[in-house]
């Protein structure tokens, strides 16, 4: 168990790149799963955006970033099922560990201006737009020896 909270930078694809969030009603369906866990205290959401064939969160974990990504991942897959029958998700993942205040706002600022850099203007599936249900910036970073 851990101490502290470590928070991460995580991306994970899609299934061979399928722009499946390119459909609002599972942009949106991603969106209440990461708030649902959230709410249930599965994990601190600090930022997040759907991009149409990945997703990048900004999260510290309550128990590890692997149980994070399967509610994640498991929580949408489950919910989808009726709407999409192919393949979901990517098997991996990416995660950064957050080493300090300015690698926390640095990864802020990329999962921010991600619509941006890719030419979405007014991009609605994005933290922005509920920033009533994100959690703070955390006040100390642990890093995990």
């Amino acid at each position: 168990m851990r101490l502290k909270p470590v928070t991460y930078a995580i991306t994970i694809l899609t299934y061979n790149r399928q722009r499946i969030f390119q459909r609002t009603a599972n942009a949106e369906l991603i969106i209440a799963t990461l708030l649902r866990y959230r709410k249930q205290g599965r994990f601190l959401l600090h930022a997040f955006v759907i991009m149409p064939d990945h997703l990048h969160v900004l999260i510290t974990p309550t128990e590890s970033t692997a149980r994070a990504i399967q509610f994640v991942k498991g929580g949408f897959s489950h919910a989808v099922r009726e709407q999409y029958l192919g393949e979901v998700w990517h098997s991996g993942h990416h995660e950064h560990r957050i080493r300090d205040q300015s690698d926390f706002d640095a990864q802020r600022n990329y999962i921010t201006n991600n619509p941006t850099r890719k030419n979405y203007l007014d991009y609605p599936h994005i933290h922005t737009h509920h920033q009533d249900q994100l959690d703070p910036t955390p006040t100390d970073f642990h890093i995990q020896d």
